[in-house]
């Protein structure tokens, strides 16, 4: 029975550490809301990236990119998470696709979450969008890491969203603030995938909580 936890978990180390080398690109989706069919309108004005970067993060659920590749900006609004090889060293990227950014899925969680409490989200171009009221968001803090242990190896997304605007619970400035974790006993690419999307969906109920009052 030892033997065979040990090899598994040796079975996990490799593939962790596999798919370590050189930048990913992994493909995320925020929740998908729909308008209610009455209710309070409401506009996102802007979701702004204001996440800070580091060269050489001491842990990692710090956002860093791998300083060898690029590091322009448009390089950070796609990154969600760095890769780890042994010991924990910083490697590899993990980023979205081009023509999609953390703004983007952020915005979209927002979205879903004022739907989901009753509001009507609406876009340019949209009926009423002039009227609507205006709510702007800032991103602090998004990144996913895996944290590996002896016997399995642990997915984390945190993210702390600074929201501003006069919207049922929400007064002026206040912050959503998430942290999921779920537990491995192999890891793959697509676990990337599922543990920012987990935390997408924690994004939204955050917001929908807290427009909501509760």
């Amino acid at each position: 029975m030892l033997l065979g936890r040990i090899a598994l978990y040796g079975i996990a180390v490799s593939i962790f550490a596999g798919c370590a080398v050189g930048r990913g690109t992994v493909d995320v989706s925020a929740p998908q809301g729909t308008n209610p069919a009455t209710g309070k309108y409401v506009r996102i004005d802007s979701v702004k990236d204001k996440r800070t970067f580091t060269v050489s993060p001491p842990s990692a659920d710090m956002a860093s990119l791998d300083p060898s590749e690029d590091n322009s900006d448009v390089s950070k609004a796609r990154a969600i998470g760095r890769k780890r090889g042994g010991f924990g060293k910083a490697l590899g990227d993990v980023v979205l696709p081009e023509g999609k950014t953390v703004s983007g899925l952020v915005e979209g969680a927002l979205a879903t979450g004022f739907q989901e409490a009753g509001y009507v989200v609406v876009k340019p171009g949209d009926p009423n969008f002039v009227a609507a009221t205006p709510v702007n968001a800032q991103i602090i803090d998004f990144w996913a890491w895996f944290q590996p242990g002896f016997w399995s190896v642990t997915t984390n997304q945190k993210s702390e969203v600074q929201l501003s605007g006069d919207v049922g619970g929400l007064h002026g400035a206040q912050t959503v603030k998430t942290r999921v974790s779920e537990s491995k006993q192999v890891v793959v690419s697509s676990d990337w995938r599922e543990i920012v999307e987990k935390g997408l969906s924690a994004i939204t109920l955050q917001t929908k909580n807290l427009v909501s009052g509760k």
